[in-house]
C-alpha cells in the first residue's frame, strides 16, 4: 500500500520518459503503484485526453512511449518529469545512429538517422529527475561519468541511483519548486552563462564557442569529421545557433548527437541579426583549443569575408536541402 506521504505528495502529473522502453514501462508502473496513481501509456499525440483528465484534478503518471513527441504533452504535464536511463548503455543511446521509427515516412524526423539519439538527450534535458536503473554492475569510474554527463546535460536535475520509485521521489525534494522543462537543457543554460552542474567529473566538460563569422559549408563539413574522429574527445552533445555563408540573412539551429547532426533554419525575423555562431558542447575528454581551432578553420578568411553575400552564394555548399522551418518541438 502507498505510504500517506506517498498520497500527499504535490504534483498532480509525474511523466516517466526515456528510450529505454522496458526499464521505462516497469519504472512508471512501479511510481504509480508507488504514489496510488493512474498509469497511462502515451503512444500517439492526445493532448486533450491528457488535458481533461489534468482539469478533473486525477493523479496520474504518464508513460511516454520512445516514438512520440514528447512536447505537446510536456507542454500540458511538463512539471514534474523523471527520465529513466539503463546504465549499462547511456553511451551507446547517445551514440545509436538508429531511427525512433523504422516506418516513418519522408520529412518525418522520427525517421532520421540518430533520431533515437536524439530522443535519448532530449530525455534527459528535460527532466527535472534523472533515475539511473541496473547500474549495479558498473564500476565506481563509470557511474561517475555517467552522473556527471546527466548533470552537464541537465544542471538542475536531481540525478539518483535508483532505490525503488518512492526512496528515489523522496530524495528528489518534493516541495523543490523546478523551471519551465524547455529551459532545463544544459545547452541553452551554458549559452546563457549559466551553467554550473553540480555533479563533475574531471573527464566531463562543457565548452561554449563564439565566432562571428559564417561558416563555409565545404570546410564545416571537413571539421564535423574532424570532430568526430574522436581525435579532440568524444563529443556527444552540441547545440546553438549559426549562421552558413551560402545561406546568407538566415539563423540556423544546429544540433548534434553522437554521430548525427542536424542544421535547419529559424525563423529571420527572430532579432538574431547580430548574431554568429554561438554553440555549447558536452562530451567526455574534450580538448577546447583543438576543437575551437577547427571550427575556427571553417569560417570565412578575410578575404572570404571582404567579398561579400554575393561571392559566398557561389561557393559549394554539400549540406543537406533546408525545409521551409524547423519544428521547434
Amino acid at each position: 500500500m502507498p505510504s500517506r506521504e506517498a498520497r500527499r505528495l504535490p504534483w498532480q502529473t509525474i511523466t516517466a520518459i526515456g528510450v529505454c522502453a522496458a526499464e521505462r514501462r516497469a519504472y512508471a508502473s512501479e511510481l504509480a503503484a508507488a504514489t496510488a496513481r493512474r498509469a497511462v501509456t502515451i503512444e500517439a499525440h492526445d493532448g486533450a485526453e491528457i488535458t481533461r483528465a489534468v482539469d478533473r484534478g486525477e493523479a496520474l503518471v504518464l508513460d511516454l512511449e520512445t516514438d512520440v513527441d514528447p512536447a505537446p504533452i510536456l507542454d500540458i504535464a511538463g512539471d514534474r518529469v523523471v527520465c529513466v536511463v539503463d546504465a549499462r548503455h547511456m553511451f551507446d543511446d547517445l551514440r545509436d545512429l538508429a531511427p525512433v521509427y523504422e516506418r516513418a515516412l519522408p520529412g518525418d524526423p522520427r525517421g532520421d538517422i540518430g533520431a533515437r539519439a536524439r530522443r535519448a538527450v532530449r530525455a534527459l534535458e528535460c527532466a527535472h529527475l534523472i533515475i539511473l536503473v541496473e547500474w549495479r554492475r558498473s564500476s565506481t569510474t563509470e557511474l561517475s561519468m555517467m552522473m556527471a554527463l546527466a548533470s552537464h546535460l541537465n544542471p538542475g536535475a536531481r540525478i539518483r541511483l535508483s532505490r525503488g520509485a518512492l526512496a528515489d521521489l523522496r530524495a528528489s525534494g518534493v516541495d523543490e519548486p523546478v523551471g519551465p522543462w524547455r529551459d532545463r537543457a544544459g545547452w541553452v543554460l551554458a549559452l546563457n552563462g549559466e551553467h554550473d552542474p553540480y555533479m563533475t567529473d574531471p573527464r566531463v566538460r562543457t565548452l561554449r564557442y563564439e565566432q562571428l563569422r559564417p561558416f563555409h559549408p565545404t570546410r564545416l563539413v571537413r571539421a564535423l569529421d574532424d570532430l568526430e574522429s574522436g581525435r579532440h574527445g568524444v563529443l556527444l552533445r552540441s547545440a546553438g545557433l549559426c549562421r552558413l555563408a551560402t545561406r546568407p540573412g538566415v539563423l540556423a539551429r544546429w544540433e548534434q548527437v553522437g554521430s548525427a547532426m542536424w542544421i535547419d533554419p529559424l525563423e529571420e525575423d527572430e532579432g538574431w541579426l547580430t548574431t554568429g555562431q554561438e554553440l555549447a558542447l558536452i562530451g567526455v575528454d574534450l580538448h577546447g583549443p583543438r576543437i575551437f581551432s577547427a571550427l575556427d578553420d571553417a569560417a570565412l578568411t578575410d578575404d572570404e569575408l571582404a567579398a561579400g553575400p554575393r561571392a559566398w552564394e557561389g561557393y559549394d555548399d554539400p549540406l543537406p536541402v533546408w525545409p521551409a522551418r524547423v519544428d521547434e518541438r
